[in-house]
């Protein structure tokens, strides 16, 4: 009998990025445990997690899709056949080269997730050979491109969560570490028992909050008038870094003009939020540096967060936060790795090809016009590092699927994303989605997403591929994992590293010498030349790095901006249009913006604060996590319920303009009475999967409640509204 064999892993079902051991015998998964020689001073124990512990529950599941399959019936009908790789492989190539045929290559699109984060270049890269213009669709929208977008037009960066021991004030913006971001969270904690502050800006009593030195409840969608506020009070008090302003602020004349627009009082009357409060966290966060601040999807899917992220960043600028050990850390890539910008064979990204992406003419901070002005300014501090902000406007691929306008969009791709549940607006991105002439599904399972497809297609899990993490260069941390258990075993299962789903693709499209590596250890292998080992090497010799501490590199350099400054007033933000310094605009459906529609819906939901055990829509389909969070849960205020006679665990409607679903009443006083706050997420897996069940997909699914119109969605980074929508709450009579 063999022995069990243990392999070295990175994770992937939150943003940790654990390391983890995977326990194998006879090339079968038993269990996963923590990595007790991970760097445990960074990333915290991984004993305590609920996906962890059901790795095995997971990986053979009944449900799970472990062969490729063709629809065998009418789209949705829940009928499929098991066909061949080859088969599925060739089929796809050739439906994308009639699409591409009868309609060009921008008739092409994609949505994708977080779930293969290291592989997404790689995908992206197959499009653009193809002169795609990179439509796609996905949760991108609003989150981490709105940070790392604005980031590196005012301050020519993005840290990676660069909270440390040292840091002497923490400020969470709509972010709650302690239940999606375990390194951040133990930060926190460390820096926390060192005598640090801690600052909260969020509607919602979450547990960092109650832990916090100040909590600011404000209104929803009021947050960008709060932080100028705050930017108002450090001014006037004089409590900014002078020296750090003078040399290295681009605008501050401007901003102390616009500033005066948001003394505490005026600010208390849109936020509602005391103006000492104000002041007090003003006064906090510049009397305790070096300070760090971390925002989460609670800022970006306001539909103002390009605003709140941008007066973020001034915060932190003429205080001097800025590349100082404890503060915003802007570290870069690892310098001995190759990036994937440095990978061969480069793949640019044509003008006049992107000139035709969905939202560049409208959206242009988001889209090309203004991503190429900050990838020049970029490369001239950072020219390893990849190409920046290739991204289109989810909502108007949906409407062009519709609508054939500006151009017929006709096949779209999902990897490992699931629209029909992360997205807002979910009547009509089903609409859109039982439209296409080709839909291909890459995923673990027949989601409600799925089962509308023509192909699904099995990719590989963590366990089953190497991983090569680096933040996709944003961060100096590389860590490496090993191929745990095989992806194909006869009989079993047939898995596909999705590295090599596309380098197929590209082969039976004509491209395969841009996909040199026959599998992704080889392109792992390149990438660590420099440093003399081989991805194997790394992963039993190194496992995990980080090549940061180095800070003040802008004394030498000078910031990636166009002025080389950190830019208080941003010059990219001018050039392509728009207002160059933050200011406050009411959301599209607020109490104040439509009073009318408020006689009707009384109140502002919020959604999507993360759950633990979940990943996104992931998880649920496991016995025993699912037992942990059975139900989907919305919460109330007391005085609210009582108001509506609802009582803790009923069921209850939650209806907008859009549409309405059902969720379980959870009474929570950390909530203003006019405030409720529904999960997302939420799909059956046990529900029958054939159209109209799809998984019971209009159940509890907040998103079927949403809006994504462009007219209401952020000008600059095109965010949707997921934080602000008018609804009404009443008891289900009968369920």
């Amino acid at each position: 009998m063999s022995e069990v064999e243990i392999k070295k892993a990175i994770c992937n079902w939150c943003k940790g990025e654990c390391g983890v051991l995977v326990h194998v015998k006879d090339g079968r998964l038993i269990k996963a445990t923590e990595d007790p020689d991970f760097p445990e001073k960074v990333w915290p124990r991984t004993s305590g997690c609920s996906r962890l512990r059901a790795v095995r529950e997971w990986f053979y599941h009944p449900d799970r899709v472990n062969y490729p399959l063709k629809r065998a019936g009418e789209r949705g009908s829940g009928k499929w056949q098991q066909i061949s790789w080859e088969q599925a492989l060739d089929e796809v190539a050739d439906g994308l080269k009639k699409v591409i045929a009868q309609y060009g290559p921008e008739a092409l699109s994609f949505t994708m997730g977080t779930a293969y984060k290291q592989e997404n270049p790689l995908m992206t890269r197959f499009f653009a050979l193809l002169n795609n213009p990179l439509n796609f669709a996905s949760a991108t929208n609003v989150c981490f491109w709105p940070r790392s977008m604005v980031a590196n037009a005012i301050v020519g960066m993005f840290p990676n969560f660069s909270i440390r021991p040292s840091t002497k004030c923490i400020v969470w913006l709509g972010a709650e570490p302690l239940v999606s971001r375990p390194g951040p969270a133990l930060a926190m904690r460390q820096a926390l028992k060192n005598g640090a502050k801690l600052i909260v800006m969020d509607p919602r009593r979450t547990m960092s909050a109650s832990m916090a030195h100040v909590w600011i409840q404000l209104r929803p969608g009021t947050d960008a008038a709060v932080l100028m506020g705050m930017v108002n009070v450090i001014i006037e008090e004089k409590l900014y870094d002078a020296e750090f302003v003078e040399k290295w602020c681009y605008g501050f004349e401007q901003l102390k003009e616009r500033a005066k627009e948001y003394p505490p009082e005026v600010v208390e009357k849109i936020s509602d939020v005391p103006a000492d409060q104000i002041r007090e966290a003003a006064r906090v966060y510049a009397a305790n540096r070096p300070g760090a601040m971390l925002e989460g999807m609670g800022i970006e899917e306001l539909t103002s967060n390009a605003e709140v992220l941008h007066a973020r960043w001034i915060l932190a600028a003429i205080v001097g936060n800025l590349d100082v050990e404890g503060g915003e850390e802007l570290t870069g890539p690892d310098p001995n790795i190759l990036t994937l910008r440095e990978m061969e064979p480069k793949v640019g990204f044509k003008p006049e090809v992107m000139a035709k992406q969905l939202g560049a003419d409208r959206f242009r901070f988001l889209a090309y016009p203004g991503q190429s002005l900050i990838s020049a300014n970029m490369a001239k501090v950072w020219p390893r590092l990849p190409w920046q902000g290739i991204i289109s406007h989810g909502p108007m691929m949906w409407r062009a699927i519709l609508t054939g306008e500006p151009y017929p969009v006709r096949a779209t791709i999902t990897v490992a994303s699931n629209p029909l549940l992360t997205l807002p607006n979910t009547k009509l991105i089903y609409k859109a989605l039982k439209s296409l002439d080709l839909y291909v599904v890459v995923d673990y399972w027949r989601t409600p997403s799925a089962e509308l497809a023509d192909y699904i297609l099995p990719p590989a899990s963590w366990m089953e591929r190497p991983m090569l993490w680096d933040f996709q260069g944003y961060d100096c941390w590389i860590k490496a994992g090993e191929t745990s258990v095989p992806p194909s075993v006869p009989g079993l299962y047939e898995h596909k590293v999705e590295y090599e789903i596309w380098r197929e693709l590209a082969i039976r499209m004509g491209y395969g010498d841009y996909y040199p590596w026959k599998n992704l250890e080889e392109h792992f292998d390149e990438r660590l030349k420099p440093i003399g080992y081989t991805h194997k090497d790394y992963v039993n010799k190194v496992r995990c790095s980080w090549k940061g501490g180095h800070y003040k590199k802008y004394e030498k350099v000078g910031f990636a901006t166009t002025t080389g400054k950190a830019e208080l007033v941003s010059t990219v933000m001018e050039k392509t249009g728009y207002d160059p310094l933050p200011h406050y605009e009411e959301s599209a459906e607020t109490p104040v913006s439509q009073p009318e529609l408020a006689k009707e819906f009384p109140y502002v939901l919020i959604t999507g604060g993360r759950i633990r055990y979940y990943l996104h829509s992931d998880f649920r389909q496991i016995d025993s996590v699912r037992k942990l969070y059975p139900h989907p849960l919305v919460q109330i205020n007391p005085v609210t319920a009582a108001k509506l006679g609802i009582k803790d665990g009923d069921w209850v409607w939650i209806e907008t303009l859009r549409g309405r679903v059902r969720q379980k009443a959870a009474l929570f006083d950390g909530l203003k009475p006019d405030v409720v706050h529904a999960e997302h997420g939420w799909w059956f897996p046990e529900l029958p999967g054939e159209d109209p069940w799809l998984h019971g997909l209009w159940e509890s699914n907040i998103n079927v409640c949403l809006d994504d119109d462009p007219d209401v969605c952020n000008p600059l980074t095109g965010a949707f509204p997921m934080r602000t929508a008018l609804c009404k709450i009443y008891k289900v009579k009968s369920y």
